[in-house]
């Protein structure tokens, strides 16, 4: 479990809220893309998906087990990095389809989960069993807030 102090082990109702109606939202946008091409396409965008998620296991069991200090913000801007260097590179073709299919999934599963943090964590934190400390630079401040409130 997370052991940062001032770090919340769970998130709140509207960081949860938040995380998830993001994700439907991206889950909005990648469907048309998966109802319109071939299954050779549809396994394409998949593979790109699921290189990230590898990608994210290594990041994951490399900031638990080695870098465990690391800086939460530029931790979590180094996480970001993979998914954006995809997203950006890949435009308009199936590696963004699988980045946002992945990071979909991911907010998805974070709202859920009530996971607070790098939600693109999400996921190698379900196969290890422990969250990194890393922050989301969009959804961390939220759950900050709602922790002070609370």
């Amino acid at each position: 479990m997370n052991t940062i102090p001032n770090t919340p082990t769970k998130s709140r109702l509207v960081g949860r809220i938040f995380r998830f109606c993001l994700g439907l939202f991206f889950v909005s946008e990648v469907w048309p893309v998966y109802v319109d091409v071939t299954w050779n396409g549809v396994i394409v965008r998949m593979l790109w998906a699921f290189g990230l998620l590898v990608i994210y296991i290594i990041l994951h069991f490399i900031i638990v087990r080695y870098t465990p200090k690391i800086d939460r913000v530029l931790g979590a801007i180094l996480a970001f990095g993979p998914f954006l260097a995809v997203f950006i590179f890949g435009y308009g073709g199936p590696a963004a389809t699988g980045a946002l299919t992945f990071l979909s999934v991911s907010l998805i599963l974070a709202a859920i989960r009530a996971d607070p943090g790098c939600e693109v964590m999400t996921i190698p934190a379900i196969f290890s069993g422990k969250h990194t400390h890393l922050a989301c630079l969009l959804f961390s401040p939220i759950d900050w807030c709602e922790k002070k409130i609370h």
